[in-house]
């Protein structure tokens, strides 16, 4: 606690000597999202959202993982910021906790284009902080806005090309051999704008076994066709040679030595490599007015190979083909007088994975014991209004159905042929209403739902050890009832509550066998009940700074689920908390100081095991000093500055105890971004 307040007092001593500057960096003021289909201010739109600035997300930060952003938004829960090969695990309101690696369940956006493959996986490694603009989360179910696997949505905007050219250069280093190099350059000249982004990152990691070399490359090019239609290029390359995984160990060796390996996740070598890239076109037509065509299409190729810690099919690699083409009308009118807006489209995506899998050696591919093609199509369409009521009633409704297939085919036939299909459907509202009595008090409630297949690599981990798809994994359907109010008060105080009730039936949950250690296969829980409460709270104490406070609650339990009824639901706490205090004008001096506080959670369904909850304290600093339309921003950061002994991955239902991921106790970074425009 000591060092707590000292760090405190430090914090708002520096504050007090920053430089006069009539620039405000937080202002509380409404933000237009899109993440909800519609351009929407955040305050007057019926569901949940919060949207983080570019400054929240890039300034001084570490920016090694998306969680650094992340912890900030009440309801989503992340984990595995440190295991670089697992891939950062995300949840929201529960949706995507049972993920064995990458975000499960919710749904993620990066500039409109779906991350997420069709069967609802979605992993981030191609993604880097230093790019990004902004982002929208919707809290929540949404299968009626965006179909399969919807359980929530990230959004990830990166930045546009800027009306003048600039060059900006970032150098970090840090604990753990840590070493970060990046660059952009952009500009919008006349009807043709770009921005190229490129970071190389490569650390050592705090345990054994745990390094990662990734290499990211992106690129914007907006064209301006005529007064009436645009064209946007994007392109991202991911090469990422090295991710090593530690693995997950039990709690003795947790204590004897945090820095450990699973043993044999060293003699198997256990971690995988990556290629990744992604190309797609957007085209915007004003039709006339109030009225837009949208269209998208993109591809996307991963060349993955895993090494999984035992033999028999313990190498995985898969060559993954996305691709996708989405179309929509937009109308902006009136309905009987009233303000009306619509949204009518249509989606169309394909997934195929090559997926082999060979006897691993001792880190040595072996004799192949799996070799089948994996695919996923599906076609969505979706309506969306939006009928103003009167000047203060808003309602809206969102209808979608989907139509998916499955099918496996089985090319390793010496075991038999495996091969299969499927065929599913599913038909999904979204129903909200908001009263705007003002900016200060916007009332809202909304019913909406969700479905989620189960993801391609969950149906080819059959227990029976055999090829083919799981035939006994069924698609989970969810139901959300959620009310709340949000507001602004007097450019002082932005606050948020909400209260949700969420019914899911056919629960998919991970589960873990002797024979195949580290390797997850999912079975069908029953029903289970989440009742929660989230809270988002930010308070402009003084000029140029800024005190936030969200705090979640989540009664999370099985419903009906073999003897585990009335169990809370592993890998979520029933509390979390996270408190900042920031300051940072448009010069001189900045700061932030973080508080993450995560309640105690549950490791098995039998709620035989509690992992400790803990407090974690970052800090943060820099200082921007500008030379005419150019500066430099040397910043330094703290992270974990009491040195909390804590796991920051907890593998749920794990074989053999083996449960825990310790996360790295004090650790700093710094650097010194320069910056030249003209």
């Amino acid at each position: 606690m000591r060092i707590l307040l000292t760090s405190l007092a430090s914090f708002l001593a520096f504050t007090a000597i920053a430089q006069i500057d009539t620039t405000e960096i937080y202002e509380l003021v409404p933000v237009t999202v899109q993440a909800t289909r519609f351009e929407t201010e955040d305050i007057k739109s019926p569901l949940a959202t919060t949207s983080l600035s570019k400054s929240f997300i890039q300034r001084g930060q570490n920016q090694l993982s998306v969680n650094e952003s992340l912890d900030a938004i009440p309801g989503l829960f992340a984990l595995n910021g440190n295991n670089f090969s697992q891939d950062l695990r995300v949840s929201i309101r529960g949706f995507g906790a049972r993920s064995a690696f990458g975000i499960r369940g919710v749904k993620v956006l990066v500039d409109g284009i779906p991350e997420s493959t069709p069967d609802g996986q979605a992993q981030v490694d191609n993604l880097d902080l230093g790019v990004l603009e902004s982002i929208e989360v919707v809290r929540g179910p949404s299968s009626g806005l965006y179909g399969n696997a919807s359980g929530g949505v990230i959004s990830f905007t990166t930045q546009n090309p800027t009306a003048t050219p600039f060059v900006e250069a970032r150098v970090a280093a840090g604990s753990y051999g840590l070493q970060q190099y990046q660059l952009k350059t952009g500009q919008q000249k006349g009807k043709f704008g770009y921005l190229l982004h490129g970071i190389h990152v490569k650390t050592n990691g705090y345990r054994d076994n745990s390094g990662m070399k990734n290499t990211i490359l992106n690129g914007k090019f907006n064209f301006q066709l005529n007064e009436k239609s645009e064209l946007q290029f994007l392109a991202n390359y991911a090469n990422s040679p090295q991710a090593d995984d530690p693995g997950g160990i039990n709690l003795a060796q947790a204590e004897e030595d945090r820095t450990s390996a699973r043993d044999r996740n060293l003699s198997f070598m256990g971690g995988e490599e990556i290629k990744q890239s992604r190309f797609a076109l957007i085209y915007k037509n004003q039709i006339a007015e109030g009225q837009q065509l949208e269209v998208k299409t993109w591809i996307s190729n991963r060349d993955f190979s895993n090494r999984l810690p035992f033999g028999f099919g313990g190498i995985v690699e898969f060559d993954r083909a996305f691709t996708g083409f989405t179309t929509n009308y937009s109308l902006d009118n009136t309905l009987f007088g009233k303000p009306y807006r619509l949204k009518i489209g249509i989606d169309l995506q394909n997934q195929a994975d090559d997926r082999t899998r060979f006897v691993n050696e001792d880190g040595v591919k072996g004799n192949m014991t799996l070799d089948q093609k994996e695919e996923f199509r599906s076609l969505g369409a979706f309506l969306i209004q939006e009928l103003s009521l009167s000047e203060k009633f808003t309602a809206m409704l969102g209808l979608r159905y989907d139509a998916v297939r499955l099918k496996a085919t089985d090319n390793f036939l010496s075991n038999g042929d495996q091969s299969g299909e499927s065929d599913l459907s599913n038909f999904n509202p979204t129903f909200g209403l908001v009263y705007s009595a003002s900016d200060a008090a916007n009332i809202y409630g909304n019913i909406s739902t969700s479905f989620e297949t189960p993801t391609l690599t969950e149906l080819s981990n059959n227990p029976s050890g055999l090829g083919g798809f799981n035939p006994e994994l069924m698609p989970q359907e969810a139901t959300n009832y959620e009310v709340g109010i949000k507001g602004i008060v007097n450019n002082k105080l932005r606050y948020e509550v909400a209260l949700f009730s969420i019914k899911v039936k056919e629960e998919i949950v991970s589960f873990e066998l002797e024979d195949f250690p580290d390797r997850d296969f999912f079975r069908n829980a029953g029903s289970t009940d989440r009742k929660g409460l989230e809270t988002s709270f930010t308070y402009n104490v003084a000029r140029g700074l800024n005190a936030f406070l969200n705090y979640t609650y989540s009664d999370f339990k099985y419903d009906s689920f073999r003897s585990f009824d009335g169990n809370f639901l592993p890998g979520i706490p029933k509390h979390s908390t996270f408190f900042a205090l920031n300051y940072s004008r448009n010069k001189g001096l900045f700061g932030s100081l973080q508080v993450r506080s995560i309640g105690e959670l549950f490791a098995k369904d039998d709620n035989s095991v509690a992992v400790d909850g803990f407090t974690v304290v970052n800090l943060k600093v820099g200082y921007k000093h500008q030379m005419l339309n150019s500066h430099i921003e040397p910043f330094f950061g703290i992270n974990n500055l009491l040195g909390t002994k804590y796991f920051d991955n907890v593998r749920v239902n794990a074989f053999g105890s083996r449960f825990y991921e310790p996360a790295p106790t004090a650790n700093f970074y710094g650097g010194i971004k320069v910056y030249f425009g003209k």
